[in-house]
């Protein structure tokens, strides 16, 4: 809807489009059908054959929410697609993957549950090659990528101009070929701390989803009790090695709410976002003080101005950061 939007795509059309499938917030799943729909609607609005394609690659890590960190924070990409392949129900519950090691390459091959595929397949093929050309860079290479659906021969030039590959239409199957080598390249990214707590908070929702989806005939959002939340914030805060940017928009999007649902739910379980912060930041305060400048530390902590930090300070221990400094220091 967002980048419809940002195409200049006349509102009225896109908001009528909502409010015949009822009201898209963050406390449902769309539907595949209605998905499929809207996709099908963004070609016909744009007049572009490929929209799911050029969806697809303005797709970034927030997007999959805590799916996209945990691939960022992966060890190479043999880990990131391990990853992909076991949670990517608790993003899109869209289709299959499978996954065969051949002796040069690999073939990721995605069956989708809709028959009518093509923007579907096109999105999600080419978010997954846009996620691993930016983590890898000029390395990645790949061999081809196949569709099972026709293609005409300007479609085909602009996903080869684009893939770097050859692109093979009426396929057996959606499929990314690439040298088997790529598996093993390191991520520049690689986080492993990161990577245990959000492997943690995945497989706790993929149990949840699989237990709402005992319960009922339709797939609810993933939904956490306000005590899991505060527990999947703290466990986000914990594994950021510094606090920079570790705001309430960005961990919310990586939990699959919005900051206002986010802010709700700590609320209820009486805490906040900010409390969890600060009671964060306290927690490495003293490592941090005892090897960085007070500067340094003010940063690495998140706080933008260091004036900021001093109030705090003064707010959480009556004193300045350079009083507290020097009793360190004493202490040792």
């Amino acid at each position: 809807m967002s980048y419809l939007e940002s195409l200049g795509v006349n509102s009225n059309n896109v908001s009528l489009f909502t409010q015949q499938h009822n009201s898209l917030s963050d406390s449902s799943r769309v539907d595949m059908e209605v998905y499929v729909d809207l996709l099908n609607q963004g070609a016909e609005l744009t007049e572009n054959s490929l929209f799911g394609f050029e969806l697809g690659k303005h797709i970034q890590a927030k997007d999959y929410g805590v799916l996209g960190y945990l691939v960022e924070s992966c060890e190479n990409l043999a880990q990131a697609i391990s990853a992909l392949t076991r949670f990517d129900a608790l993003v899109a519950d869209i289709g299959t993957t499978h996954v065969f090691f051949e002796p040069e390459d690999t073939r990721v091959e995605w069956i989708p549950k809709s028959p009518d595929c093509k923007q579907m397949v096109l999105r999600n093929t080419t978010a997954w090659i846009a996620t691993v050309f930016k983590i890898l860079g000029a390395a990645c290479r790949l061999n081809a990528v196949t569709f099972t659906f026709p293609l005409s021969n300007l479609e085909k030039d602009m996903l080869k101009q684009w893939c770097n590959c050859e692109v093979i239409d009426s396929a057996t199957a959606n499929a990314i070929i690439f040298p088997k080598h790529l598996l093993q390249i390191p991520f520049t990214s690689e986080n492993k701390a990161m990577f245990s707590a959000l492997v943690k908070v995945s497989e706790e929702e993929l149990t949840k989803c699989r237990e709402d989806k005992r319960r009922s005939h339709y797939n609810p959002l993933i939904k956490g009790t306000s005590e899991d939340i505060s527990h999947n914030v703290i466990a986000l805060l914990k594994a950021n090695p510094t606090l920079k940017d570790c705001n309430q928009g960005r961990v919310a999007s990586a939990l699959f709410i919005s900051p206002r649902t986010l802010q709700r739910k700590l609320r209820q379980s009486g805490t906040s976002f900010q409390h969890i912060l600060d009671t964060e930041r306290k927690a490495r305060l003293d490592n941090l003080l005892k090897r960085h400048s007070i500067a340094d530390t003010a940063d690495l902590l998140g706080f933008k101005e260091q004036s900021s930090f001093n109030h705090a300070f003064k707010k959480w221990f009556s004193t300045t950061p350079l009083k507290y400094k020097k009793q360190l220091g004493s202490k040792q």
